[in-house]
């Protein structure tokens, strides 16, 4: 599987999908259940109920307090599977699924040049950290992954290793890290249990426990296992790091993880 066939299987599936909607193996998958698991609402909906200014936390919170949204999977945004330079990042992160902010819906929906590079991104096209590329900069993602807690964090942590400028390691951290979802659809709280037996969360899982494993043993990547540790059952190696997935849902890097993926960086 290392030898490229993965990620032409990763491309062939994501090229079946329409956006905007569920992935249609994915859709076939759920069958009468999908409205259980699902949330249809187009951005017209989303203002009509819960407010025109969709960036505002107080938009958010109004959406967040209804019931009928928590846990369901948003499907009138954009996947995000993964972001990154999938075949060749020397830092892997995996995750759960994308968050929500109803902001999104502007990102995703409105926001041409940000859509577009999210089908790129898809293609596998997109070399570098998608949430921080230039036209990502009024995005809900550029401001969450921007924030001094990560990125930047790794970033400073390699200038204090290698005395390099500052602007050149961010750049560095940009083009080395590739991000991997779980599940590749949004939600306000984490999905259903259901929800990580997906066609497209199960061709994710396979990339990452064949395609990235082997680099990890290879000693070509490292791998930070972020959260969804349970689903994602890496192999232990060296250049594997865990947190404690009780302490998942802590926000930003800690010294300890920022630090370790600054030194794989300064010594590959």
């Amino acid at each position: 599987m290392y030898d490229g066939y993965m990620i032409s299987e990763l491309k062939d599936f994501w090229s079946n999908y329409t956006h905007h909607q569920l992935h249609p193996d994915d859709e076939k998958h759920l069958g009468v259940n999908k409205s259980k698991y699902c949330l249809e609402m187009s951005i017209d909906e989303l203002r009509n109920r819960y407010g025109n200014d969709l960036k505002s936390n107080h938009t958010r919170e109004k959406f967040i307090n209804d019931t009928n949204n928590k846990n369901k999977i948003l499907t009138n945004l954009l996947v995000v599977p993964f972001f990154g330079d999938v075949e060749n990042a020397k830092i892997y992160i995996l995750m759960g699924n994308p968050g929500f902010h109803t902001g999104d819906y502007v990102d995703e929906v409105e926001d041409e040049g940000y859509i577009n590079l999210i089908k790129q991104n898809l293609k596998l096209e997109l070399k570098t950290f998608k949430p921080l590329h230039e036209k990502a900069i009024n995005t809900g993602g550029y401001l969450y992954w921007s924030h001094n807690g990560r990125i930047p964090k790794i970033s400073k942590f390699l200038t204090d290793l290698n005395k390099q400028s500052y602007s050149t390691n961010y750049e560095l951290v940009k083009n080395s890290i590739c991000v991997v979802e779980s599940i590749a659809y949004h939600s306000c709280n984490k999905p259903n249990d259901e929800l990580y037996k997906l066609p497209s969360s199960k061709l994710t899982k396979k990339l990452v426990n064949e395609y990235i494993q082997q680099r990890i043993n290879n000693n070509e990547a490292m791998c930070f296992v972020w959260r969804s540790v349970s689903f994602w059952k890496m192999q232990e190696h060296k250049n594997l790091l865990i947190r404690d997935p009780t302490q998942a849902q802590l926000s930003m890097f800690t010294n300890d993880e920022a630090y370790k993926m600054a030194n794989h960086l300064l010594n590959n």
